[in-house]
């Protein structure tokens, strides 16, 4: 990796410890020590720059550099050069001579007193004396470990009376020379690792362009530990960029794909340095990094497949451990040092794929257990479970799966989740066990996030067909997948269960609502399948709006009680054994796995359990352990039929199904599920119809948008801008997802004063109809930002009956209340009683939100502050910021005292960085005659710029390019800076924007 050249930052204390060393009179030899990339040079050249403003000479020795390479062992050839190049600056009588004796000499060889002859030390006494005798001589030496002998020149010039600052590079090889220097030192600092924080900040001031955050993130998540080394950040964003792998989006520098992992440069100093250890390191280095970790246990096979000697394979971890590429956990398991050195690692090992490579594991640590046991079970599981279809595996293994699976679902649902995905694969799909086995496995996919295991299932389905009961499962596998990946199944089986429509809710289907097409153009039955495709499908597409649900996989006919202890009896973990029956071998292996259902659990009715649960746990995929029909909560079918009706946006049938499963209506829960159903955010969609048991995903379609919506609704608009730009940019379709993300980000660019941009995203939304009263919504915010607040009351008065008349009322009470509030702040009273009649129209007495939206409709309608205040109170409670902020704007048209709600109003349009909406809080101000928002008079007006400085400081900006952004002038800038100082007791701006970015300093009052 090429050096890095960057400005210090976050160095203070270095710098202040710097100044104390160098304080006193006299010789001083300093070290700084640090590994390769964290800013030693930088840190020498702002030095420099010190020493030379506080009046010495400074001469810069460059180690390493010159021709001369390993012929300068003493460094005298590199000494000759510096003197030469600043001659004309040293300007000293006698000096001509004094560098011409050293230079006579530089060749000389010899170990007499530490390998110098009387001559060489004389020669360069009377140097160092020479060049420092008018004015004191600071001399700085970077990269001495790149000599074999640093010490003799540097102890000369310090017997001189010079000031010596010299870097070597932390785990550098250690000669004799080099801990010679290290010794006589009078001081070795060691540069740490530059804040989280300072560290990005310099990301953001190297890119050249704005930084979307889902690059920050990304480079967080990849680099870990290395993040605070600026050579290895800044050298990851170059690689990145000339990998092509940064493209401009919307103004912003965004990851082109944001799934595919970051890699460290291919120079890397790391990766160096496990070359240097040869080829049986570096082998291991990228079959740790394929394997994703290494448990000892496999060293001895690994090393079979290597072709290499077991004890060489040790030591040369131990080698790699000791040089910082590999680390050890507490378990002893041995991972690489960060996610982005595995990736680069990974990528040279191309002699194997990491699932080939736990294929071969799996094969010598089964054939191993065999002959003489001894072999830790949850490794031979875990490999068994990465290494894919190859992996030949008989009865004994899969029970063995099976087994641990289900000891493992409660505490280590991953590796349960693997473990039952691999058993799947030798169990017959048309048999029973097949059944109850993807039914658990669908459980912990949505427990866990591990969607990606679905497509192997999918692809056997294709290929093999599935049991007539085993169809809802399948069908909420594809659905389930389709929903987290946003890319369609390329199976046609696949694809034709995706095409049917959901049961009960008319001809729509799957495929149409997510993708806004069909799949497959001519759907047929799947001739692989006992009956009918859809037989028994039951709720299936229900649960398959399950979406992100894996929530009542056989709501159909014979679904039964839940997934309890007691479900009832069944077939035996093993394949195509009776329940209780003993594993054929491998006694010793199950034992260790722990006791299991399928070996024999007793059941409170004293039969045994199977680990699938029996015949009726089939419908208990959504319900949770324990749950028995009729007991008055919602179970597979209950939340399968309410997905669906969420999903389609069916109200009624939302309320019916929330009440006759035991829901309370109205309820804080169902008022939620209807306003997530709303902007389509499938995610939380899941999460309260499942709870506890649906983990929101963090990564694909459904992670991104439900951080658009989270971030939109916190007003964190930066956050949930990247997140549309995220979506853009992955490799999945457009689906309905994409389409609500631009909707929302139609609503931001507006109120930001970027009408272009939200006309651009206005036409790239769908006119599905299922988005039809968010794209309403959408528009009648981009007409009243853009000061047409007449149009966007039109448009509302005249969408409102249309879309209640075709039953599409979720969420229409919102937007109802937006247009009113543009016609109480445009002064439009005609129109805003005719929302008001609308408003009216709608149901009330079970929908919180329409409460919410009736009680702020009067209130306005009518200037009755107090019922707006209540009306707000319950925005505010509801969470949605944006909302807030437009309902205080209008109260504020008529408030007795309009400063509290202008006050709020302008602090949520500032975090929002909404420009549209400061400039209409600006023209209430005026219109009412109140002094401008300012909290406390002046000073919260303060803590508004003052927080912009931060911000931009944090961006890597100079204070001119701050006073050009802010359009103030830079002494002002600087006097910010003066008062916040004093203020936060913060010495430098790196520290004050560290400060602001951890919390430590307290944010704008609202």
């Amino acid at each position: 990796m090429a050096r890095t050249r960057a400005a210090v930052r976050g160095r203070d204390q270095e710098l202040t410890a710097l100044r104390t060393a160098l304080a006193p009179d006299g010789g001083r030899l300093i070290v700084l020590t640090g590994p390769a990339g964290i800013g030693r040079t930088a840190l020498l050249d702002r030095v420099a720059r010190l020493l030379a403003a506080d009046g010495a000479r400074v001469l810069p020795l460059r180690l390493g550099t010159g021709p001369d390479g390993g012929g300068d062992p003493y460094a005298l050839a590199a000494l000759v050069r510096a003197v030469r190049e600043r001659f004309e600056q040293l300007q000293e009588s006698g000096l001509s001579e004094a560098l011409s004796a050293v230079a006579q000499l530089r060749d000389a060889r010899g170990r007499e007193r530490g390998g110098w002859t009387p001559a060489v030390v004389a020669a360069l006494d009377g140097l160092f004396e020479t060049v420092g005798r008018r004015e004191r001589v600071a001399l700085l030496v970077d990269d001495a470990h790149a000599v074999a002998e640093p010490a003799p020149v540097l102890s000369a010039a310090r017997r001189a009376g010079c000031l010596v600052v010299a870097t070597c590079e932390e785990g550098a090889e250690r000669g004799p020379g080099l801990a010679e220097l290290l010794t006589d030192a009078d001081r070795v600092m060691t540069i740490g690792p530059l804040a989280d924080d300072v560290a990005l900040s310099l990301v953001r001031r190297a890119a050249g362009a704005r930084l979307d955050e889902s690059v920050v993130t990304a480079l967080r998540t990849a680099l870990g530990p290395l993040l605070g080394n600026p050579g290895t950040v800044l050298g990851t964003l170059d690689a990145l960029r000339r990998s092509g792998r940064l493209v401009t989006f919307e103004g912003r520098l965004c990851l082109s794909d944001p799934a595919e992992p970051v890699a460290l440069p291919a120079d890397h100093p790391l990766l160096r340095r496990a070359s240097a250890l040869g080829g049986t390191a570096v082998r291991l280095l990228g079959a740790v990094a394929l394997l994703d970790g290494l448990d000892l246990d496999a060293l001895p096979p690994l090393a079979d497949i290597l072709e290499a000697d077991p004890v060489d394979c040790g030591r040369g971890l131990d080698l790699l451990i000791e040089a910082g590429v590999l680390t050890a956990g507490p378990d002893g398991r041995i991972s690489c040092r960060c996610p982005a050195l595995a990736a680069t690692a990974a990528g040279r090992f191309r002699a194997r794929r990491g699932t080939a490579l736990h294929a071969a594991l799996a094969e010598r640590l089964l054939a191993g257990h065999r002959r003489s046991g001894g072999v830790d079970p949850v490794v031979l599981a875990d490999h068994v479970a990465r290494g894919g279809a190859t992996v030949r595996l008989d009865d004994d293994t899969v029970r063995l799966l099976l087994t641990m699976g289900a000891a493992a679902e409660q505490e280590e649902p991953e590796r349960a989740t693997l473990w039952y995905s691999a058993a799947l694969r030798r169990l017959p799909p048309t048999g029973p066990e097949h059944a109850r086995t993807l039914c658990r496995l669908l459980l912990l996919v949505v427990r866990t996030g591990r969607y990606e295991l679905l497509r192997e299932p999918l692809t056997r389905y294709a290929e093999h067909g599935c049991a007539e009961e085993s169809v809802d499962e399948i069908r909420l596998a594809a659905i389930l997948l389709a929903l987290h990946s946003g890319v369609p199944p390329a199976e046609r089986a696949v694809r034709e269960l995706l095409d049917a429509p959901f049961p009960g809710r008319g001809p729509t289907a799957f495929s149409e609502w997510w993708f806004d097409r069909r799949l497959a153009p001519d759907p047929r039955r799947h001739p692989a399948t006992d009956g009918d495709t859809l037989a028994g499908a039951g709720a299936g597409a229900g649960a398959g709006a399950g979406a992100g649900a894996g929530a009542g996989a056989g709501a159909g006919a014979g679904a039964g009680a839940g997934a309890g202890a007691g479900a009832g009896a069944g077939a035996g973990a093993g394949v195509d054994t009776q329940a209780g029956a003993e594993p054929r071998g491998w006694a010793e292996v199950t034992a260790e796995a722990g006791a299991s259902a399928g070996d024999g659990a007793e059941t409170p009715a004293g039969g045994k359990a199977s680990v699938g649960g029996g015949a009726g746990d089939r419908a208990g995929v959504g319900a949770r352990d324990g749950t028995a029909a009729g007991d008055g909560t919602r179970g597979g079918a209950g939340r399968s039929d309410l997905l669906s009706a969420a999903l389609c946006g069916d109200v009624a049938a939302c309320e019916r199904v929330w009440r006759s499963s035991g829901g309370a209506a109205p309820s804080p829960e169902l008022d939620r599920l209807r306003q997530a159903a709303l902007v389509a955010d499938m995610a939380d969609v899941a999460r309260l119809v499942i709870g506890a048991d649906y983990q929101v995903p963090e990564t694909g379609v459904l992670g991104a948008y439900h951080r658009v919506v989270r971030g939109y609704a916190d007003a964190d608009w930066t956050r949930a801008m990247s997140a549309v730009r995220e979506l853009e940019l992955s490799p999945a379709e457009d689906t309905l997802a994409r389409h609500a993300a631009r909707l929302l980000a139609v609503d931001m660019c507006a109120a930001r004063g970027e009408f272009g941009q939200a006309a651009r995203w206005l036409t790239a939304a769908t006119r599905a109809p299922r988005l039809a009263v968010l794209r309403t919504w959408a528009r009648v915010g981009l007409a009243a930002r853009k000061g047409d607040d007449g149009q966007a009351v039109r448009v509302a008065l005249l969408a409102g009956p249309r879309l209640r008349r075709a039953g599409l009322r979720t969420g229409l009470s919102i937007l109802l209340s937006r247009a009113l509030r543009i016609a109480v702040l445009g002064d439009d009273h005609e129109g805003a009683a005719e929302l008001l009649a609308e408003i009216e129209l709608l149901p009330h007495e079970h929908h919180v939100d329409a409460q919410e939206s009736l009680l702020l409709a009067r209130g306005l309608v009518h200037r009755d502050p107090e019922c707006a205040r209540e009306a707000t109170d319950l925005i505010r409670e509801r969470g949605d910021l944006p909302a807030l902020m437009e309902s205080c704007l209008a109260v504020a048209r008529f408030a007795p005292d309009p400063r509290p709600w202008l006050r709020e109003a302008h602090a949520l349009a500032t975090r929002c960085g909404a420009a549209a909406l400061l400039e209409r809080v600006r023209e209430v101000t005026r219109e009412r005659g109140v002094p401008a928002p300012r909290a406390r008079g002046r000073r919260d007006a303060l803590a508004v710029t003052e927080q912009r400085i931060i911000e931009l400081i944090g961006e890597g900006l100079t204070n001119r390019q701050i006073a050009l952004r802010l359009r103030l002038s830079e002494k002002t800038v600087e006097n910010y800076l003066t008062r916040l100082f004093a203020r936060t007791g913060c010495r430098s701006r790196v520290e004050l924007a560290a400060a602001s970015l951890t919390g430590r300093l307290a944010r704008t009052p609202t």
